[in-house]
């Protein structure tokens, strides 16, 4: 095959795997109403852990990692999805983060300052990156430490606690995130 043939391949496997995207997605819509009405966590790390690794038993071992991180990823993003379907959860934890911190929403401000922290091995660092670009909000600085085999990330996010996606990203960084907390609004 040459590169138009291989590319005229993949548009034919992209225009395949969008259904099956929507398809995907309409099941996340479907989680989040049944979470909505029994209360239970959008976020059940060990199920995922457990589907990762019975999906992932038959696929080659030379794209064993990279397949692993489109689940991973594909999750995160269904995630995403269902907890901007649940306005009252996202109000919940914001809340809650703010009063833990002794902070007001009420505050005049256009940056939040955030910290949090990943296990070193098997760091979550780039999908809660992922997470801020999906909702939109810019990541104005970053300082990582590793401490104890954690890292310890403070962020500096672009944006107002009150505003949708902002909402979204804290609720799922705050549900998700390992010691998340809101530092400041600056």
């Amino acid at each position: 095959m040459n590169l138009n043939e291989i590319r005229e391949e993949i548009d034919r496997i992209d225009n395949a795997v969008k259904p099956l995207f929507l398809k995907r997605m309409e099941c996340a819509k479907h989680v989040a109403d049944v979470k909505a009405a029994s209360g239970g966590d959008v976020y059940v790390p060990e199920r995922e852990q457990a589907v990762i690794r019975q999906r992932s038993l038959d696929v080659r071992d030379e794209v064993r990692d990279e397949y692993t991180a489109f689940l991973r990823h594909l999750m995160s993003i269904c995630r995403r999805y269902e907890y901007g379907l649940l306005e009252e959860l996202q109000e919940q934890v914001v809340e809650e983060a703010l009063a833990r911190s002794g902070l007001s929403p009420a505050a005049e401000h256009d940056r939040v300052e955030i910290s949090f922290c990943c296990d070193y091995e098997e760091s979550d660092l780039n999908l809660f990156l992922n997470m801020a670009k999906l909702n939109k909000t810019g990541v104005l600085g970053m300082q990582l430490e590793i401490q104890g085999g954690k890292q310890q990330i403070t962020m500096m996010l672009d944006g107002n606690v009150n505003d949708e996606n902002m909402k979204r990203l804290l609720c799922q960084m705050g549900k998700e995130a390992e010691g998340f907390r809101i530092l400041g609004l600056c």
